[in-house]
C-alpha cells in the first residue's frame, strides 16, 4: 500500500534537472518581458515534443526540452543506447521549460487562451487541481480555455465490455490483458518505475471535472464534441476523438 500511494521513487532530481530550472528561469523571465506589450497570450500547456502551436507559447517540463539544445550529446546518447530512436526524432523546437504544476509565471487576467490536451491526467489529483486554480488565476475575464483529458467513463465502458466478452468465451479465463490494460489507463504511474509524467496518475470524467471547474469559479463551462466549439481555432487542435473529454470554459463571470 505505501509503494501504490507514494512518488518517492520518482522525486529523484538529478543535476541537469536544476540547470534546466535556472536556465529556462531566465528564459522565461526575458519572455515575460517581452510580453508586456504582447496583442494576446496564448498558453498550449503540456505540448509534448510534437505537439506545439503556431502562435502559443508552448509548454511543457519534459527534461528532454533541455537535451533537444545539445544535440550532439543527444545522438551520442543514441549511439551509446541510451534512448531510443524515437525520442532522437522528438521535435522540441519552440517548447518553453516550464512546471504548470507550479505557479505560472504570467500575470493575473493576463492570458486570453488556454490549450490544454492530454496533460492533467499525467499528475496527481492534488496537482491537477492546483494547475486549473491558476488557469482560472491568470485568464481573462473574456478569455477562453479548451481542456481536453481521457474519458475515464469511456475507458471503464471498455473495460467492461472487454471483460465481459472474455469471460463468455472461456469458463475460467487467465486473460489478465484487459485487465492490465486498464488499471496501467487509470494510474499506471503508481505501478512502475518509469519517468515521472510518463504515464497516467488520474482520470476524469465530466462530473468529476465539472465539480472541480465549478469549485474553482468557472461558470460557463460546456461539453463539446470533437473539434467543435465557440472557439474555432482551439477546437480544431484536437487529435483524439473516441476516447476524449473535450471541455470549453468561457470566461470567468
Amino acid at each position: 500500500m505505501t509503494r501504490l500511494l507514494s512518488f518517492s521513487h520518482m522525486s529523484r532530481k538529478p543535476f541537469f534537472h536544476w540547470v534546466l530550472v535556472f536556465t529556462s528561469g531566465l528564459e522565461n523571465r526575458k519572455l515575460i518581458y517581452n510580453l508586456m506589450n504582447a496583442p494576446k497570450i496564448k498558453l498550449n500547456i503540456g505540448c509534448g515534443p510534437n505537439g506545439q502551436l503556431e502562435g502559443f507559447i508552448n509548454i511543457d517540463n519534459s527534461k528532454a526540452v533541455l537535451l533537444a539544445r545539445f544535440p550532439k550529446i543527444k545522438k551520442l546518447l543514441f549511439k551509446l543506447g541510451l534512448i531510443s530512436k524515437e525520442k532522437l526524432e522528438h521535435d522540441w523546437t519552440g517548447v518553453r521549460w516550464m512546471d504548470a504544476s507550479r505557479r505560472l509565471p504570467f500575470a493575473s487576467e493576463s492570458v486570453d487562451k488556454i490549450y490544454c490536451s492530454h496533460f492533467l491526467e499525467h499528475i496527481p489529483s492534488d496537482n491537477g487541481k492546483y494547475v486549473l486554480k491558476e488557469f482560472y488565476r491568470v485568464l481573462k475575464k473574456d478569455g477562453i480555455i479548451r481542456l481536453v483529458v481521457p474519458d475515464l467513463l469511456w475507458h471503464a465502458e471498455e473495460y467492461v465490455r472487454d471483460t465481459m466478452r472474455i469471460q463468455k468465451d472461456s469458463m475460467l479465463p487467465d486473460d489478465r490483458t484487459v485487465h492490465d490494460k486498464f488499471l496501467d489507463t487509470i494510474y499506471g504511474a503508481y505501478l512502475s518505475n518509469k519517468r515521472y509524467g510518463a504515464s497516467h496518475c488520474y482520470m476524469y470524467d465530466l462530473s468529476t471535472l465539472v465539480s472541480i471547474l465549478k469549485k474553482i469559479g468557472f461558470k460557463k463551462i460546456r461539453k463539446c464534441h470533437y473539434q467543435e466549439g465557440e472557439d474555432e481555432e482551439l477546437s480544431r487542435y484536437d487529435t483524439r476523438s473516441e476516447d476524449s473529454l473535450h471541455i470549453e470554459i468561457t470566461g470567468k463571470e
